[in-house]
C-alpha cells in the first residue's frame, strides 16, 4: 500500500486543517498577533491551531438567537482543557485549579471522561492568563489536551494505591506519565505563547504584546513531522481486572495481563474510537483490535510504531476518515500489524485475546495498599464541580476536604473524583464533611446513577445537536420515581455522535440527533468489550423514561440468573426486543 503522504503529492490536495498545520511553523500560526488584538474572539484558522494548545473557541448557544435579533455578535467563550496523565493531581494543584476557575472562568470545573479538567466560560482576554497560571503555579499543562497529537493518557486512577495493584509489578500511572512525556510535541510555541514572560506583556485591556519575532522555521518534530497527526490520538492503559478507562475505545489500548496477581505482559489494542456522523455511513464507532502481546520494555516502542504508521498512512484529505480506525480498516489488520513491526524494527508475539472482567467505579471507601491510609471515591453529577442550589455542594465541599486534609485528587474515567491518602484517624471526619455538603460516595445516590455519564453538550459545545449534561438528570430522576433506582445498568448520553461520554459502549446509549431527539442504543457490554446497537433510530426526549421502563420490565421478567441488562438485550436481539415492546421502527 502506498504511503498516503507520498500519494497525496501536492499540498493543495490536503484538507484545510492540514494546510494550516503545514504552514503554522510548529503551531505558532497567527496566534501571537491575534492575542494582541482587542477582539472578543479568534479567527477560524487560529481556532484550529489553538486546539493543539488545549483550548476550543465556543459561544453561548442559549443566547445566540436573542443576540442575533438584537444585532449583537455571538457571546464568545473559550474552553480550556488540562492534561495530567491518569487523572492524578496533588491537593495543591487541585486547590489552584479551584481558585483559577473563579478568577478566569465561570466558577466551576468540569471533570471529563478522559481524566482531566475543563475550564468553561473563559473570555479571550483571560486565556493567556489562565494557561500561564496553570503552568507556573500548578505545573499543569494544557498542551495536547486537544488537537492532532497524543492527548491525555488514561490509566486506572488508583493503580498506585489500590490493594489489587500492590504486587502486580508495575505502576500503570507511572507508565501513563512515561507515555505522555515521550509523545509530547517538541515545538516551543506553547512555551513562547503562554508561559514565557520575557516575550510577553499583558496590557490593561487584556491584549498581549509580544517582543521578538517568532521563528522562521519550526523546531524539528522527529515523531510528528511538520503536519502532526491526521487527527486526535488517544492512548489508554487498563488491567485485565480493571477496565475503568474503556481501553477498547482508544486509538491504542494497553491492557496489562496478570497471572497470579502479577503482570506477565501487555495486550496491545489498536483502532478504537467512538465518533461518527449521522449522515455518513462510512463513519462508525469501533473497538480496538488486538494486535500484539508485548513485555513492558516494548510498550513504548509499539505505541511509537503505531503513531508513526498513522502519521504516514492516515487520511489527510478528509478529516471524517482520518482516525486510526479507518486507516486500519482501509489497509486490513494483517497489513497494519506488518507495518508497525516494520516501524518498530522487530516482530511482536501475537495477541492472547485477553478480555477484562470488570469496570469498577471506585465509589465509596477503600483501604489503600499503604498502611494506615484510605481512599474514597466521590460521585460528581456528570463531572460538574459546582455548588447546586438546594442540592449537592460539590465545589465547596471538595475544597473544604482538600484544604483540611490535603488529600490527593484523581479524576476517574467516569468523571467522578477519588480523594486519596486519607489517614485512618481522619476517615470519619472526612465522611462527615462530605455528608455536610451533600457529596455522595457509594451511598447517597441510587444504584442506577453510579454509572451514568453525560457530555457537557449545550450551551457551549459547538458540535452538540441535543442536550446531555442538562438533560440526563431529568431522565435519571424519572427512572428513580418509576421504581428503577436499584437497577445496576450503565446509561450514557451524548449531545452528538462524537462520543465524549462513550455512549456507544454502554448498556444503554443515548446519542443526540436534534432538539429533544436521540438515538436509543442498547446491548452494550458492561465491561466495555462490546458495542451497543440501535434499538430506536429516533426517540423523543419525553418518550425516553417510559421506553426504558418497559425495557427494564422485560429484562427483569426474562433475565437468566445474574444476567446483566446489556447481556440480556444482546442475547435476545433488538428485533425481538422491539417485537415484545410492540414497536415498529421504519428504516
Amino acid at each position: 500500500m502506498a504511503n498516503l503522504i507520498e500519494s497525496q503529492g501536492d499540498v493543495a490536495q490536503l484538507s484545510g486543517v492540514e494546510k494550516l498545520k503545514h504552514a503554522s511553523i510548529g503551531l505558532y500560526g497567527t496566534i501571537a498577533g491575534e492575542l494582541g488584538q482587542p477582539t472578543d474572539h479568534f479567527s477560524e484558522d487560529t481556532v484550529q491551531l489553538l486546539k493543539h494548545h488545549g483550548t476550543y473557541q465556543q459561544d453561548n448557544r442559549d443566547t445566540r438567537l436573542q443576540r442575533k435579533k438584537e444585532g449583537l455578535d455571538k457571546d464568545y467563550r473559550m474552553m480550556v482543557r488540562t492534561k495530567f496523565p491518569g487523572g492524578r493531581i496533588t491537593a495543591e494543584q487541585y486547590l489552584i485549579c479551584d481558585a483559577l476557575c473563579d478568577k478566569y472562568g465561570q466558577g466551576d470545573l468540569r471533570a471529563t471522561s478522559r481524566q482531566d479538567f475543563q475550564f468553561h466560560g473563559v473570555v479571550k482576554g483571560n486565556l493567556r492568563l489562565l494557561i500561564h497560571d496553570l503552568n507556573t503555579l500548578s505545573r499543569i499543562m494544557t498542551f495536547g489536551g486537544c488537537g492532532d497529537v497524543v492527548r491525555n493518557t488514561m490509566a486506572p486512577p488508583v493503580a498506585d494505591i489500590d490493594a489489587r495493584y500492590k504486587d502486580c509489578g508495575a505502576d500503570l500511572l507511572a507508565v501513563a506519565r512515561e507515555i505522555s512525556d515521550r509523545f509530547l510535541p517538541r515545538t516551543t510555541s506553547y512555551f513562547d505563547l503562554w508561559i514565557n514572560d520575557e516575550k510577553a506583556t499583558v496590557n490593561p485591556d487584556g491584549t498581549i504584546s509580544f517582543r521578538g519575532t517568532m521563528p522562521e522555521k519550526p523546531v524539528e518534530e522527529p515523531l510528528y513531522g511538520a503536519q502532526y497527526l491526521p487527527r486526535k490520538f488517544k492512548i489508554g492503559l487498563a488491567a485485565d481486572f480493571d477496565n475503568s478507562v474503556d481501553v477498547y475505545t482508544n486509538d491504542v489500548g494497553v491492557l496489562a495481563v496478570t497471572e497470579g496477581g502479577r503482570i506477565v505482559g501487555y495486550e496491545i489494542l489498536a483502532g478504537g474510537g467512538m465518533g461518527f456522523s449521522h449522515a455518513k455511513k462510512n463513519t462508525y464507532p469501533r473497538l480496538g483490535s488486538p494486535v500484539a502481546f508485548v513485555p513492558y520494555d516494548d510498550v513504548i516502542p509499539i505505541c511509537e510504531a503505531i503513531i508513526k504508521t498513522q502519521r504516514d498512512y492516515g487520511e489527510r484529505t478528509d478529516r471524517k476518515q482520518a482516525r486510526l480506525k479507518y486507516t486500519i480498516d482501509r489497509m486490513g489488520l494483517d497489513a497494519f500489524v506488518k507495518l508497525i513491526e516494520t516501524y518498530a524494527g522487530r516482530r511482536f508475539d501475537p495477541p492472547r485475546n485477553v478480555r477484562p472482567t470488570a469496570q469498577p467505579d471506585y465509589l465509596g471507601w477503600h483501604k489503600q495498599s499503604q498502611d494506615g491510609l484510605n481512599y474514597v471515591g466521590v460521585w460528581i453529577e456528570n463531572g460538574r464541580i459546582r455548588d447546586f442550589e438546594d442540592s449537592h455542594q460539590f465545589r465547596s465541599g471538595l475544597r473544604a476536604v482538600v484544604e483540611r486534609y490535603r488529600s490527593d485528587v484523581r479524576v476517574t474515567p467516569h468523571h467522578n473524583l477519588v480523594l486519596a491518602n486519607v489517614a485512618d484517624a481522619d476517615v470519619a471526619s472526612v465522611q462527615a464533611l462530605l455528608d455536610e455538603y451533600g457529596i455522595p460516595t457509594d451511598r447517597g445516590i441510587s444504584t442506577i446513577r453510579r454509572q451514568e455519564m453525560a457530555c457537557p453538550a449545550l450551551p457551549y459545545c459547538g458540535l452538540a445537536q441535543s442536550e446531555a449534561e442538562r438533560a440526563l438528570p431529568t431522565i435519571m430522576r424519572g427512572l428513580e420515581a418509576a421504581g428503577y433506582g436499584d437497577l445496576d445498568v450503565s446509561i450514557r448520553m451524548t449531545g452528538c455522535p462524537n462520543g465524549c461520554a462513550r455512549s456507544s459502549t454502554s448498556e444503554i446509549g443515548l446519542i443526540g440527533k436534534g432538539p429533544e431527539r436521540y438515538i436509543l442504543n442498547i446491548a452494550g457490554d458492561y465491561n466495555g468489550t462490546r458495542l451497543n446497537t440501535t434499538l430506536i433510530p429516533t426517540i423523543k426526549f419525553d418518550d425516553i423514561v417510559p421506553t426504558l421502563s418497559r425495557l427494564f420490565d422485560l429484562w427483569k421478567e426474562q433475565r437468566e440468573d445474574g444476567e446483566r441488562f446489556g447481556d440480556w438485550a444482546h442475547r435476545i436481539g433488538t428485533e425481538q426486543v422491539l417485537k415484545q415492546m410492540g414497536i415498529e421502527v421504519s428504516a
